[in-house]
């Protein structure tokens, strides 16, 4: 992987903590739903790059 792919990812990562903050939380009310669809956006924002990172760690 090369360095542009992984700061892609991690921007990637970094719009989906704000648009699941601000849809959660401002749109929906931080009510029980509003956590739900934040933990939503953010793990299918941030699961690209937690792979990414889980893969470099293991390499020996």
């Amino acid at each position: 992987m090369t360095n542009n792919g992984l700061l892609l990812k991690v921007l990637a990562a970094v719009i989906g903590c704000f648009a699941g903050a601000y849809i959660g939380q401002e749109l929906l009310g931080g009510a029980a739903l509003g956590w739900t669809v934040t933990g939503a956006i953010v793990a299918v924002f941030c699961y690209p790059l937690f792979k990414t990172l889980m893969e470099r760690r293991a390499r020996p």
